[in-house]
């Protein structure tokens, strides 16, 4: 009889301790919506695009020079290929073509390589502007996230990208970006 009476009331304490449990509010954002409306991030993606196109501009120059290189080659592989020209004519224009093809390899492996090097700068350029313009916007809109949460009383907010359905009255990114760009 005691063992009844205990498992009784521990079911009864479980079952108590479960519909005492608050329902959880969940809420979804738009992420990208929020970043794409947010005034000051959508300037400092400009600004970073902006410290990023010279360099982007000196990477098509070099990248025409390489194509200009490689032209220069089938040129010259083209006039030693001649069907016009006699036998020691092309045998001449052969010589004359190998050496400056190998001349021209040896100038298009420096430009490739040049040209990587800089594109590695470019990415280390971009990455660095990022992450001193854009993390502490980034970091500003999942604040404010947290305190439109907090205001409405939602316990979880989740990615609307991470959902297969979501009512539209979940949604809270027209809240977020108006405190986001309030704040400015």
């Amino acid at each position: 009889m005691k063992k009844i009476t205990t498992l009784f009331l521990a079911s009864l304490f479980c079952a108590v301790g479960l519909f005492a449990q608050k329902t959880p509010v969940v809420a979804t954002v738009n992420v990208q919506r929020i970043l794409n409306d947010y005034t000051a991030f959508q300037t400092a993606v400009e600004k970073v695009k902006g410290s990023v196109a010279p360099v982007e501009e000196e990477m098509k120059k070099m990248q025409a020079n390489l194509e200009a290189i490689v032209t220069k080659g089938r040129e010259a592989e083209a006039k030693a290929k001649n069907p016009a020209l006699g036998e020691e004519a092309k045998a001449e224009a052969k010589a004359e073509a190998k050496a400056e093809i190998a001349g021209l390899q040896a100038e298009l492996q420096a430009a490739q390589l040049e040209l990587n090097q800089f594109r590695q700068q470019a990415q280390q350029l971009a990455q660095q502007g990022q992450q001193q313009e854009l993390a502490p916007l980034q970091q500003k809109a999942v604040e404010a996230v947290k305190q439109v949460a907090k205001d409405k009383g939602i316990d979880l907010v989740v990615p609307i990208n991470a959902v297969v359905f979501a009512a539209d009255d979940l949604e809270i990114s027209d809240a977020v970006i108006a405190v986001l760009n309030a704040a400015e």
